[in-house]
């Protein structure tokens, strides 16, 4: 139920999230790259992961954590999201 909270979640904060049903998903957002995504994540204290693969390098990994770790991931994104328009 926390994958799918967090599918959702992130699909209304304009994220493609892939369809999944391991313990994690890949998301990419149109505003910023995976790669600056997960740099700007990681200065605040969150890891996600960045796959180089050409085919994927615009997704992060994210891993499915407890609810209040999806809940800092989410606040998290929420700020990046707000630096970058």
């Amino acid at each position: 139920s926390t994958r799918e909270r967090l599918a959702k979640a992130l699909q209304e904060l304009g994220f493609v999230v892939l369809p999944s049903k391991a313990n994690f998903l890949l998301a990419r957002h149109g505003k910023i790259g995976g790669k600056d995504l997960y740099l700007k994540l990681k200065e605040s204290g969150v890891l996600v992961r960045h796959l180089s693969d050409e085919r994927i390098s615009d997704f992060v990994r994210i891993t499915i954590g407890t609810d209040e770790e999806i809940d800092i991931l989410l606040n998290k994104i929420k700020v990046i999201l707000g630096e970058t328009k």
